[in-house]
């Protein structure tokens, strides 16, 4: 596989990723993607708040009910952390539901050669969510206690936001390109658009921070990874 020497257009592919979500035949999947990450949130949160309640259970005179509510009010937090933490895989799974109902009619209207070529693979985005989720229990489970003994949010965050924007550039890279090509083929891509790939996962990663504005990462992420995909192979048009 080649890679043409032709501009990589990242800030051009951005908007037309925004304007894509719009797209009429592309948003109402993204409304569904939405949808059915805002329920799989919810019972992650209840699932949470409930195995976290049914530990709390104080029976001390005069000072027992101020335990209980401290401790509930501690789980809410811990809803609150665990939902953050576990949202990116989570809507990653979720989304995979609908990958190919958003991809193929973005590739069938700016890449109509590339979406005949070849049959696709459509468990690529399950795939990556799983990889994510091990990725990100993995991270919480080693860095965590670092980040209370030595420094906290100081370093926590900002390591936290590159980490995850390196590992979200890297599975959604390549979960858009091992629809089509096999892994050895989407690692020589990747390597050539190493800048890119980590500039748009870095973005991500900060974005999926934000409430309501995460919901629609997902898509939007994948988007950008599916132009710069097809843009720089050795042929193919480009984007309005």
């Amino acid at each position: 596989m080649t890679i043409s020497k032709n501009n990589l257009y990242i800030l051009e592919i951005i908007v037309n990723s925004f304007k894509n979500i719009f797209e009429p035949n592309v948003f109402k999947w993204i409304l569904w993607t939405i949808f059915f990450t805002l329920i799989a949130l919810g019972c992650l949160s209840y699932g949470i708040f409930s195995i976290i309640k049914s530990f709390i259970s104080v029976d001390i005179p005069f000072i027992g009910g101020y335990i209980d509510n401290f401790l509930i009010y501690s789980s809410i937090f811990a809803i609150i952390w665990g939902s953050t933490i576990l949202f990116v895989p989570l809507s990653t799974i979720i989304f995979s539901l609908f990958q190919e109902n958003i991809i193929k009619n973005v590739e069938m209207k700016y890449y109509p050669a590339s979406f005949k070529e070849l049959d696709t693979k459509t468990t690529t985005f399950l795939i990556a969510g799983f990889k994510l989720l091990g990725w990100t229990i993995i991270i919480h489970v080693f860095l965590f206690p670092l980040a209370i003994f030595y420094g906290g949010a100081f370093w926590w965050a900002p390591l936290t936001i590159i980490i995850n924007g390196y590992l979200l550039s890297k599975e959604y890279f390549e979960a858009v390109g091992l629809r089509r090509f096999g892994f050895s083929e989407v690692k020589t891509i990747k390597n050539k658009l190493l800048f890119p790939c980590w500039f748009y996962g870095l973005v991500s990663a900060i974005l999926f921070l934000i409430p309501i504005i995460n919901l629609f990462i997902p898509a939007i992420l994948t988007l950008c990874m599916l132009h710069l995909f097809n843009r720089n192979l050795e042929s193919g048009p480009k984007p309005d």
